[in-house]
């Protein structure tokens, strides 16, 4: 059975994360800023550790209890971000890059020896473009993130460790869902531009990334998965014309 550490996963994609590959199976021990939320405290084979990447080592000993209690490590997936109110330059660095490496650090002697095993980043559009909403730390930490994720893919690979990032578009988790529905304009525009015809959800990044956490994804490395229904392959002209009704 595969044990997988899941950074930032009481909330938004990070909590999905834990519901899909629980439901797969996996042993999950579960790192995060606050409380779990109570109906989470008894999904089977789920374990919950607090820390606050903010503190240096929190982090760290969070992981490495985690797995001395469940045992060798197969999978490692980084959903974590800054929210607090401190700099957001800080912060954002600390969190985001900071304390990932300095979690694959610690943990890389942790992994099983044995079977599939792999790293996935969680990362942002605008780690790749720039576009509003978002502060330039933000768009800066997840540009290098995503960087640091192919580092990994070329350095650890020879240790058998695959690294990659899943990058999901806006889409429908419960802390803005109802944003959407009440606004149907937006919805609806939203639906129109993407190619499939609909927003996102929470599951089908959390799908992505469980499919990265497995065998089947057992030859894949150093890919940035797009999880956006295809709305990244649509010229901005044609946007803007769909937009104006031209």
């Amino acid at each position: 059975m595969a044990h997988s550490l899941i950074i930032g996963g009481t909330r938004g994609l990070g909590r999905e994360v834990v519901r899909v590959m629980a439901k797969q199976g996996h042993d999950i021990s579960v790192i995060g800023r606050r409380e779990p939320p109570a109906a989470d405290r008894s999904i089977p084979g789920v374990k919950h550790w607090i820390a606050d990447l903010l503190a240096e080592d929190a982090g760290t000993k969070a992981a490495l209890e985690a797995v001395g209690q469940t045992g060798p490590l197969n999978y490692l997936v980084l959903c974590q971000r800054f929210r607090g109110a401190e700099d957001a330059w800080t912060g954002e660095f600390q969190v985001s890059l900071t304390a990932s490496r300095r979690l694959i650090d610690a943990l890389l002697p942790k992994f099983t020896s044995e079977g599939d095993r792999g790293i996935v980043f969680v990362s942002s559009v605008f780690g790749d473009r720039v576009g509003e909403g978002q502060a330039i730390s933000y768009h800066a930490m997840k540009a290098a993130m995503n960087h640091m994720a192919r580092f990994y893919a070329v350095n650890l690979g020879k240790k058998g460790i695959r690294s990659n990032i899943v990058t999901p578009f806006t889409f429908l988790k419960e802390e803005s869902r109802q944003f959407y529905i009440d606004n149907k304009q937006l919805h609806q525009l939203y639906r129109d531009m993407i190619p499939l015809g609909r927003m996102g959800t929470t599951e089908d990044s959390a799908n992505a990334i469980a499919f990265l956490c497995s065998t089947q994804a057992s030859f894949i490395n150093g890919q940035n998965l797009y999880v956006d229904g295809g709305l990244s392959l649509v010229w901005p002209e044609t946007l803007a014309r769909q937009i104006a009704k031209l």
